[in-house]
């Protein structure tokens, strides 16, 4: 796939800005230990990737016979990750979490559903077979290997907001710290999206 790059970029991206399964994943850990948000990180992994093979398999077959579908489909996907990079780009969180009961202690069920009903990831997986699998030959195996790559990419960026759980208060200690990683974040999440589109 000639856009294999760009696309564990945007996957990397995708993965590791804040949401909210990074959001569970961290203060699951903070307040529960670390072991318990392993399978919430595991769930909401093969969630995200069954998303995208899902969506895939749904739409991806039929808007390969109409270019210009194909190509407003590309845009408005593109258009639609512009503006989460913006917000990433000019995000200023709040660092101290504060927990209440809400938060229990969640598993692999609540990790895998929360992909599946949660709106912004529907539109990821639109954005990910629009953009990055338009132009793709041998389709089917292409959205497999992009599924999988999705979720190997994932596992880890997740697995880091449950560290940051155990340590948020000393390592993410600093606002400008956290703003010039949004940035950085952001930008390459725009080069990841548009370089495919302009490509088309």
């Amino acid at each position: 796939m000639e856009n294999i790059w760009a696309f564990c970029v945007f996957a990397f991206v995708a993965s590791i800005t804040p949401g909210p399964t990074n959001l569970l994943i961290l203060t699951t850990s903070h307040q529960y230990g670390f072991n318990k948000a392993i399978p919430i990180v595991l769930g909401a992994s093969l969630g995200a990737a069954l998303l995208v093979l899902l969506i895939g398999l749904g739409i991806g077959q039929n808007i390969q016979h109409y270019p210009l579908l194909k190509l407003s489909l590309s845009l408005l996907g593109g258009l639609w990750l512009t503006s989460v990079a913006w917000k990433i780009y000019n995000s200023h969180p709040n660092i101290h979490i504060d927990l209440d009961d809400k938060f229990q202690q969640k598993g692999f069920i609540h990790g895998f559903i929360l992909q599946l009903i949660n709106p912004k990831s529907w539109l990821m997986g639109i954005a990910v077979v629009t953009v990055y699998l338009t132009n793709s030959h041998n389709y089917e195996y292409i959205l497999i290997v992009i599924s999988t790559i999705f979720m190997l990419i994932a596992i880890p960026c997740l697995f880091m907001w449950a560290l940051l759980g155990k340590a948020v208060t000393s390592i993410l200690s600093s606002h400008r710290q956290i703003i010039v990683l949004n940035r950085i974040l952001a930008i390459g999440l725009l080069v990841s999206v548009w370089y495919p589109i302009f490509s088309m």
